[in-house]
Order: C-alpha cells, then structure tokens, then sequence
C-alpha cells in the first residue's frame, strides 16, 4: 500500500474541480469502505478513492470549510502503536481535535475504531450527530449481540439512547426467534422482480410488468426449473419459505396458479415452519389468487400501502388507493389469512408528520398481526433525486423525528413488539427499518435473514444466497459467505442453468 505524506497541502478532489472537497488520507490501513460510509453519512455525497486517500463533495458539510485554511483534509492514522484522526490546516488547531487510542487499550477491531474516530471527529467539527452515531451498517442489533448494555452502545458508537433501548429489545426478541429455529436450516427466498409500477422511492431491482409482459411466462419457467434442478441437490432442513418481489401478484391469475402449484410441488416444502408471501400491491390483488395461496396451504401474507394517503400514493407513482388497500385488507382477512403484514414508509415525499400518524392510526384499526415501518432512503434506481433524501434540512429530520417516535410509542402502546431491525445507506436523518408484530406472529425468515444467523437459498433474478457458518459456540463470531445470482431477468432467463451450478459449488463446498 503507497502511504500519503500527511505534510502534502495540496488540495483535495480532481484538477479543474474547485467545488469545496473533504478529504481523508488513509496511513498505515487500507479501510476506505468505513471511512466512506462516515463520509456519505455526513455529506450526503457519495465518496470515491484516488490513491490511498477518500474524497468527496463537501456537501451538507460545506460550512465547516471555513474552518479550514485550505480544503478540509483529514487524517486517519493506524501506527505500530495508536489509531489516530486528526485534521489539518484547521483554524480550531490539530491537537485540540486530535482523536487516538493506544493499541494496548483498544477493545474494537481496527476498521471499526477508524469509523468511530472519524465519526466523533466529523461531529465535532460540524456540531452534527445522528441518530445511530456511527453505526452505519446495516445489522444495528448485531452490535447490541456484542455489548452488555444499551449504555454501553451510547457510550462507545454514540447511538442515541432511544435508538439503543430500540436496539436492545429488538435483540432479545430476535434472539428468542432464533432459538426456535436450527442454527444449521435453510431458509428459502423466490423473488420475482416484477411491479406493476416502479415506485419513485423503489429500492429494489424490479421490473415494470406492464411492459415485461412477454417475459413473465418466460421468468415463471425459469424460476421452476432452477427449483426443480436445484432442490433436490440441496442437503439441509428448510424451515421458512418467504415468496417476495416486486410483487408476485403481479402475475395474471392463470400464471399466479401455475407459479404456486409448481413451487408446492417440491416435497422439501410440505413440511414448513412458516410461508410467507407478498401480495404487496393492493391493485394486483384477486379473489382467485388468495384462493390459490390458500389452497396450497399460505396463511401469511404482505399487502402493503406504504402510506393511507391518497396524494402521497399519486406523488410516489403507486397506482391504487387508501380505499383498495382497505378492501383489498378486508378481503383477505375474511378468506381465512391469519397473519398478515402492512409496510409504511416515514419520509415520503410531500407528506406531513400528522399524514403519516394518520395512516398508521388507520393502519391499527385494521388489526394486522405485523407492521413495518420503513424510513425513506435514496437507492440508485429510483426516480428521486439523493437532494430529494439526504439534503438533512432540519425540517425535513424533524419530521421524519416526529413520524418515527410516534409510530414507536404508538406500535408498544398497542401492543405491539419490535422484532426485526436493518438500516439502508442514504436514508433520510440517517434512521432505521423495524419491523413490529403481535406476540406470536413473528416473520421467523426477516429474522433469519437480517440477522445473518441462518442460511438462505434464493431463487430467481437478483436473489442472494447465503451460508452462515458458526465460528464460536455462543454464535456472536459468524462468517457469511454469499451468492448473488444475476439481476437481469432476461439474462437470468438464458443462464439459468449455470445459475444453479453455481449454487450447487456454492452449497457443497
């Protein structure tokens, strides 16, 4: 690795950019993913590596280069004996921002330390702090697996003490889930990548149905056919099955049947703990189609609003209803579905606070058994602009702060309990994804996948397959090992074949 002078003044960014930069110059350590992270999270800029240095757009941090002679330039140092961060050329002195630890004393591993320096740093020069303090991954209740308490959490990661109590039951209910389960089962993910719409806040590589429609029979084949070449080729017990999208109900009534039939035609799934199906667009949703689920034996299923709005829902690109997804509800409810789930998302553009208080009060009423509660963020595909999610204005995190604590106090107050949590980069005030259930309904396979503690095979195009592997008796050390399958339906269409030879090595190695 070429180490950078930390004497070298020049500025940072590329020659012929004068846009202010932030810098941060690598010695001694090679951690550009952490360093980005606390970057972007600062900024709201998506940072890039030249050399052994990270550099990115001041961004929403632009009033701290006047606290600089020159650009900002930050350095994250790792040496025979301390980790250290410190800026140069600031106005406030070195030393008095200087952040180290001597390795003797250290209790984290290094790349995490580097993240926390650079996260108390950025803080203190910007005033700024958020939510999850540095926790930028995406597994927050992982950490809490680690630590004895949540003040430990506060203290070492700065996470905000309700964040941490937030974190912390999210924990023990997680950890109940999975002493139900076998630490060695398979846990099965189909996806199909399909919408009837893209959504403006879309965060998953789907397909707009409409225009797709040639293709659907084509993907149902393959998705069949990786299955009926793959299952049998698979050693291990599969306890969940969980049929996502996209929407699966986006297929037409006779392909949904065909779908259906095919996939509970496997032997491995007659014995499940649980099915879990998203039925998530109301405006896909059928009478005959919840009678196909319900006849191969599915109680459980997703049908998801994400806001009872009717403006929002139009603005967002979603083409039903507060009313369809009502009836739609409804409908289900009196088929006979016993456990069914309403995702909503905190942030939405255009929405107030009292809007999306409205919707999840309105969400209750109905008595679903789980509740999900999204908070909006940035992905690469959707049509909203990154200024749109992470400006951080201080109206728009108030905002979000008031949809968030009201839909926490009002969930535990109904009764209702946090049982699995993730984070995404780019989300609005830097905020969390909680899903909340009714005692007794829990999603066993979100708790298996999101916490990186059960294997998972996935079929169809952009899934992931994993291997979790136990590397301590107390399960807190896991290495995951990971598989991802081809995103593009239409190459996915033509390789199917190989996909399942890769999973085949995948699973047996």
């Amino acid at each position: 690795m070429r180490c950078e002078d930390p004497t070298n003044h020049n500025h940072p960014g590329k020659a012929g950019d004068k846009s202010p930069k932030i810098l941060v110059r690598c010695i001694g350590h090679e951690f550009y993913y952490p360093i980005s992270d606390i970057l972007r999270l600062f900024t709201g800029e998506i940072p890039r590596q030249e050399g052994s240095s990270v550099v990115c757009d001041a961004g929403a941090m632009a009033s701290v280069i006047g606290l600089f002679n020159e650009d900002p330039v930050l350095i994250s140092n790792i040496s025979e004996n301390r980790v250290e961060t410190f800026a140069q050329n600031c106005t406030l002195g070195e030393e008095a921002l200087r952040i180290f630890i001597d390795k003797e004393a250290m209790f984290l591993p290094s790349n995490r330390e580097v993240k926390r320096q650079l996260y108390f740093l950025l803080s203190r020069l910007s005033g700024r702090s958020f939510p999850w303090g540095s926790l930028t991954g995406i597994r927050p209740t992982q950490v809490a697996r680690e630590l004895s308490s949540e003040e430990e959490m506060t203290k070492i990661y700065d996470v905000r003490k309700d964040k941490a109590h937030l974190a912390f039951l999210t924990r023990d209910r997680e950890n109940l889930i999975l002493s139900g389960t076998d630490p060695d089962s398979l846990h099965v993910y189909i996806g199909i990548p399909f919408c009837p719409s893209r959504c403006a806040y879309c965060s998953f590589v789907a397909q707009e149905a409409p225009r797709k429609t040639a293709l659907l029979p084509q993907y149902v084949d393959a998705v069949l056919a990786e299955m009926d070449m793959l299952l049998p080729k698979i050693k291990g017990k599969i306890e969940t099955l969980y049929i996502g999208g996209g929407t699966p109900t986006v297929l037409s009534e006779e392909l949904f049947e065909k779908f259906i039939k095919g996939v509970f035609s496997h032997e491995e799934f007659q014995d499940l703990k649980e099915i879990c199906v998203e039925a998530g667009r109301p405006d896909t949703i059928t009478e005959k189609k919840l009678q196909v689920l319900l006849d191969a034996g599915v109680k459980r299923i997703c049908i998801n609003p994400q806001t009872l709005c009717d403006a929002t829902l139009t603005r967002v690109g979603r083409k039903h209803t507060a009313e369809d997804f009502v009836n739609a509800f409804e409908m289900a409810r009196k088929m006979g579905f016993s456990i069914i789930n309403t995702d909503l998302i905190a942030g939405l553009p255009g929405e107030t606070a009292e809007e999306f208080c409205d919707s999840l009060r309105k969400i209750i009423a109905l008595s679903p058994e789980n509740i999900t509660v999204h908070s909006l963020s940035k992905k690469r595909r959707s049509s909203l602009s990154r200024e749109e999610i992470v400006r951080q204005e201080k109206e728009e995190l108030e905002r979000i702060e008031k949809m968030l604590s009201f839909a926490e106090e009002k969930l535990l107050n109904e009764g209702y309990a946090p049982y699995y949590m993730y984070k995404q980069k780019d989300t609005l005030g830097g905020h969390e994804n909680v899903g909340y259930c009714k005692d007794g309904t829990e999603c066993i396979y979100n708790v298996a996948m999101m916490s990186d503690q059960r294997s998972v095979l996935s079929f169809g195009a952009g899934g992931m397959s994993k291997r979790v592997f136990f590397e301590s008796e107390d399960a807190l050390h896991v290495r995951v090992e990971r598989c991802p399958c081809i995103k593009d339906p239409i190459q996915y269409i033509a390789k199917v074949n190989e996909m399942v030879e890769k999973k085949i090595r995948f699973f047996s190695e």
